[in-house]
């Protein structure tokens, strides 16, 4: 008998956290995919109990990848300040500018 689908998306945030660890953006790729497919394939309401891990999967889940997203941030930062050009020039949500 199949895993029920709800068991199925659980493996998937799993697979996906997993694969957030590594730096291979095929692996990260395909794990998103298949946790996508696994949510498609929900047909029925899931306890609360499966809720909550899922949602603590997927808030860990995004917690990598703003890491990801920072760690990357600084390394292009790094790479500009030695090719000679200084920071990017942003605006803030408050209008202003900052470096």
């Amino acid at each position: 008998m199949s895993e029920p689908p709800f068991e199925v998306l659980l493996a998937a945030l799993r697979a996906e956290l997993a694969a957030l660890d590594g730096d291979n953006a095929d692996t990260i790729e395909a794990a998103t995919t298949a946790k996508l497919a696994a949510l498609g394939g929900l047909r029925e309401a899931p306890t609360r109990a499966q809720v909550e891990t899922a949602q603590a999967l997927n808030a860990l889940a995004a917690a990598r990848v703003r890491t990801k997203a920072a760690g990357i941030e600084r390394r292009l930062a790094a790479l500009a300040t030695a090719a000679g050009r200084g920071p990017a020039l942003c605006y803030g949500r408050d209008g202003r500018t900052s470096l």
